[in-house]
């Protein structure tokens, strides 16, 4: 990995130190006074199972939840908008648990469920591509993990569904193969590539289809060596970035130079994602906490919030509510 460090002093305190810091860790000189950025966000709950809305300038309490919904499988694990032709704007979900998962897709505008299907992996991710609505789940094996940590579990697979019309109930399953620890995935409407990471392995995907059939074909010229890869998200600042996450810190990939900065040196961030405006959302957890995360969800303007609905609340991923390139 082609690995140049990024010297900004934004972050570098909250993100060397603990996740739970609260929000005055988070700020620097110059980040306090700017307005932040105004956009939805979705929550995923470990403990009570929950996804939940917020306006992101508005506190995570139970008077400010805009939308919730509990999905059935365990742990809501993803949870992201896709826009599609035939069924209109829905929402994707991967819920999972030690002994196995659900991925689901669920109309947006009634929470009707349109496809489910169920595995016998714990399911982290799953994902939409745009243009073929082929549907791609990931998930790492069943069973606890060495000291709770989900990256040094054994095993892994990818699962790959394709449409036999244009509305997502007529998903078939297409393929399916091993991924060691697979946690994340990405579409990548630029590339036209399916990002998948966990393990030791940033990978792109071509999805190569036929009028019975789709699969996923490595690029063998788009592959990033990781630690315990957890995440990758766009750059919202520019369609020629993307932005992952292992257990030792955050990373940018250069798509144009094939070339990857560390960011930010902190650990275990489970999901991280730069909006628009150039505001940063994260979501991390502490030695000696919850695996999963903490009820912090970190911004790097105008610091954090604490997600203050429900008994021990602990966010695992947080996400930006837009279907575009999310």
């Amino acid at each position: 990995m082609d690995v140049t460090m990024d010297r900004r002093t934004l972050l570098r305190g909250a993100l060397a130190g603990a996740a739970a810091a609260p929000a005055a860790g988070l700020l620097t000189t110059g980040t306090a006074e700017a307005a932040p950025a105004a956009f939805d966000v979705l929550l995923g709950d470990v403990t009570s199972g929950t996804i939940y809305q917020f306006d992101r300038n508005r506190p995570f309490t139970r008077g400010n939840v805009k939308w919730s919904f509990k999905p059935s499988g365990g742990h809501p694990m993803e949870h992201r908008l896709r826009d599609t032709a035939g069924d209109g704007r829905v929402l994707l979900i991967a819920t999972g648990t030690r002994d196995g998962g659900v991925a689901s897709i669920r109309r947006r505008s009634d929470n009707k469920l349109l496809w489910s299907a169920s595995f016998g992996t714990y399911l982290h991710a799953v994902e939409r591509a745009r243009g073929t609505g082929v549907v791609v789940v990931a998930g790492r094996s069943r069973g606890p993990a060495p000291g709770g940590d989900g990256g040094a579990t054994r095993g892994g697979k990818i699962y790959v569904y394709r449409p036999t019309d244009r509305y997502s109930r007529s998903l078939v399953k297409a393929q399916q193969f091993d991924f060691h620890q697979a946690h994340g995935l990405l579409w990548d409407p630029q590339l036209e590539r399916m990002w998948v990471i966990g393990g030791s392995v940033l990978q792109a995907y071509r999805i190569v289809t036929t009028a019975s059939s789709a699969r996923l074909v490595a690029d063998p010229d788009r592959k990033v060596e990781v630690t315990r890869g957890h995440d990758v998200q766009p750059d919202c600042t520019s369609p020629g970035r993307l932005l992952f996450t292992d257990t030792g810190g955050v990373y940018s990939y250069d798509k144009a130079t094939r070339t990857v900065k560390k960011l930010y040196g902190r650990r275990k961030v489970k999901s991280f994602v730069r909006h628009a405006s150039g505001e940063e959302m994260w979501t991390g957890a502490e030695d000696g906490g919850s695996a999963f995360g903490t009820k912090w969800v970190h911004f790097n303007t105008a610091g954090a919030r604490d997600l203050r609905v429900g008994s021990s609340p602990v966010v695992y991923k947080a996400r930006i509510l837009d279907p575009d390139y999310l």
